[in-house]
């Protein structure tokens, strides 16, 4: 994926992500961490998966490592993923990019035809 979004010209780049609890906190952090090198503004959802753990302490894990990253990245909570996908789209900037690492991905695509429907009607 990162790989991938270097090769990606846009304005700014836009992640959603999550965390998985059942995963060591090394392993969290350096999710993020990436997710950091990825993106300029990382939105956090964070409604499963939670498998032993508090949202907060996935969220927290999640910050520690975006900030060990040594980037800036402007970051948002939006705990339900289809909340999420659509504050990202509703706002915006002309050139952004979108990424969404989804966990039930047809829910991503219905949405993302959603507005596209809306655009096609406009």
């Amino acid at each position: 994926m990162e790989d991938f979004l270097q090769s990606v010209e846009a304005t700014k780049k836009i992640g959603i992500i999550a965390g998985v609890g059942d995963r060591r906190d090394e392993d969290i952090k350096e999710c993020a961490n990436i997710a950091a090198r990825m993106f300029d503004h990382i939105i956090i959802r964070q409604e499963k998966h939670l498998r032993g753990r508090t949202e907060e302490e996935i969220i927290g894990l999640i910050m520690e490592g975006i900030a060990e990253s040594g980037k800036t990245v402007t970051t948002e909570i939006i705990k339900k993923e289809v909340e999420a996908i659509k504050h990202a789209i509703d706002n915006a900037e002309e050139g952004s990019f979108i990424t969404a690492l989804s966990d039930v991905v047809t829910n991503a695509i219905e949405i993302v035809q959603e507005y596209l429907d809306k655009e096609s009607e406009a």
